[in-house]
């Protein structure tokens, strides 16, 4: 084992890898219980995406989309989180269609590129850019997604962050009591610049909140590698204080990126309505969302393009700082465009002659 500790080490041995695929998971079909684990894990609880095609978000349950901005080809086991950690910066997705059950999904991670920086909190880094590729087994592409993370000399310590004393409110009840459209149409003739979307209260952050997403919407497995000190890296350790302060930088228990980029997803999404399709998300993550934190989410349609509306959106926390921000990019139906079959309610059924 080659342990690398300094970012000169680890900027050599990433680019190394740089263009060549990461070995990946297997072709796995999806399911209703996967579907079902997912919506218990996001919170999403939208039968459209429970019942007849895939939220999304479902792309972060289907491959993670990180491995390959956070090791490259790099094996994990040379790299200690106590020398050089890292943080989730935001991801740029590209939906491309739909995952329905029964589908055969995979997703394909290749190491893009790697830039150094310099930031005012933690001084010089890289940022380390993988592209994820989603494909079912028809040979269709799914969906594309950026991931950029950080990695810096690890601290010692969590960064400071805005830690002030909010409302504490339950999370749990607020899944079921969301606004969503459904199926009731919204024309792209009835939006306006600067209309705003629903909020989509989150509540207060809980550990509860990490391992659903975690061990739900990611992955139920157990970790095979653990770091040297570390006996629990549950949620990657998140859900340990001591641990995210002396390993992760961060000054409490915290949550993973993609879980605030599924709440933005889920504010659109819910916006939209079962006739809209999103089509392209860019998400930045600004700030660390800690346990403890009570968070919204809200967004305006801030451009319109024909039958194509830009939504921005953003997360606020109890402090009425903003830790993430989006920029999703809606196609919405036109008034009077067929919209497919309509289906008859489903009956009791009563066999006859013909069944």
């Amino acid at each position: 084992m080659v342990r690398i500790t300094t970012l000169d080490e680890f900027e050599k041995a990433f680019r190394e890898g740089l263009g060549a695929p990461l070995p990946g998971r297997p072709w796995r079909a999806v399911s209703d219980e996967w579907l079902w684990r997912f919506s218990e894990g996001a919170g999403d609880y939208n039968p459209r995406f429970r019942e007849v095609v895939a939220s999304p978000a479902f792309l972060f349950s289907i491959e993670f989309g990180a491995n390959a901005a956070i090791w490259g080809h790099i094996p994990q086991e040379n790299i200690s989180t106590s020398d050089l950690t890292m943080l989730y910066l935001g991801s740029r997705i590209e939906w491309h269609r739909q995952i329905w059950p029964g589908d055969r999904v995979r997703g394909i991670e290749t190491p893009e590129s790697i830039k150094r920086v310099t930031m005012s909190q933690i001084g010089e880094a890289c940022v380390c850019t993988g592209r994820t590729e989603y494909w079912n087994s028809r040979g269709e592409q799914i969906a594309t997604m950026h991931t950029d993370m950080l990695r810096f000399a690890n601290p010692g310590q969590g960064v400071s962050s805005t830690r002030e004393p909010g409302p504490r409110i339950a999370p749990d009840p607020l899944v079921w009591e969301r606004v969503r459209r459904g199926s009731e149409l919204l024309y792209h003739q009835d939006v306006r610049t600067g209309d705003p979307m629903p909020e989509l209260p989150r509540g207060t952050y809980t550990t509860t909140e990490l391992y659903l997403f975690a061990h739900a919407a990611l992955s139920p497995h157990r970790s095979r590698y653990v770091e040297a000190g570390a006996i629990d890296l549950g949620a990657g350790g998140r859900a340990d204080p001591d641990y995210a302060r002396s390993n992760r930088a961060q000054a409490a228990s915290f949550d993973y990126g993609p879980q605030r980029i599924c709440w933005l997803i889920q504010a659109v999404t819910d916006w939209m309505g079962d006739h809209g399709t999103l089509l392209r998300l860019d998400a930045r993550l600004r700030r660390p969302n800690l346990v403890g934190d009570t968070n919204t989410v809200r967004g305006a349609v801030s451009r319109i393009d024909g039958g194509e509306i830009q939504v921005e959106l953003e997360n606020v926390n109890q402090a009425g700082v903003v830790t993430a921000t989006g920029l999703a990019t809606v196609r919405l139906p036109a008034r009077g465009a067929s919209l497919g079959p309509s289906f008859p309610e489903v009956a009791e059924h009563r066999p006859g002659l013909y069944g």
